[in-house]
């Protein structure tokens, strides 16, 4: 599957893989995450502590995305 790279198109309340690029200091292997408004928050961090990744920053941070493979 290619990455994309156009993160201010994934869909708000829907899952997507964010695939960490080599200077990522809080990922290190491709994760699931959910945009909210301009905010990500990423499977396994404590929504509380605030989001991962801001729409801004998202792409210094992660080579691209892909989306979630739904099962049939």
């Amino acid at each position: 599957m290619t990455l994309r790279h156009d993160f201010q198109n994934i869909p708000e309340d829907v899952d997507v893989i964010l695939h960490p690029a080599d200077a990522n200091l809080i990922h290190r292997k491709p994760v699931k995450a959910m945009r909210i408004a301009d905010y990500f928050y990423c499977e396994g961090s404590d929504p509380e502590r605030g989001a991962n990744y801001h729409l801004g920053d998202v792409a210094a941070f992660c080579e691209g995305w892909t989306p979630v493979e739904v099962a049939a």
